[in-house]
């Protein structure tokens, strides 16, 4: 199987990945109202604020949606394969996969698992909560 595409480390999101290496997930939050977002943002979309800090959140949610891919889309990845959309519980928005063989369902309670790729990437996946 050829290797998936690693992500850019250089980046806006470089503090999200090195919160993936330590098994914390950070987003941003807002200094104006307070919202979590993913990805990063110069500008809050709630209230406009150009202030925002990476933060470290709780590694739950649930899953908003999901698609089965039954074509391949980029290399690296072999169909079929499931992409979730997690809601944290902090509110901010992830695309990632659950592992595992429990289909997913809008709704399922989901929690963090880490899974390290190489010595600076490690990807966040779920699993069922």
């Amino acid at each position: 199987m050829t290797e998936i595409p690693l992500p850019p480390l250089d980046g806006p999101e470089l503090p999200f990945w090195q919160g993936l290496k330590v098994h914390e997930v950070r987003v941003q939050q807002c200094g104006g109202c307070g919202r979590h977002r993913f990805p990063a943002a110069a500008i809050c979309t709630a209230c406009g604020s150009s202030e925002a800090a990476w933060v470290a959140v709780a590694p739950r949610g649930t899953v908003d949606s999901h698609c089965t891919f039954h074509k391949a889309y980029l290399p690296g990845f072999q169909p079929p394969y499931t992409v979730i959309l997690v809601r944290l519980d902090s509110g901010a928005k992830v695309f990632s996969n659950l592992v595992g063989d429990t289909p997913p369902h809008i709704g399922m309670a989901v929690e963090a698992v880490f899974e390290p790729l190489t010595d600076d990437v490690t990807l966040l996946k779920f699993r069922p909560a």
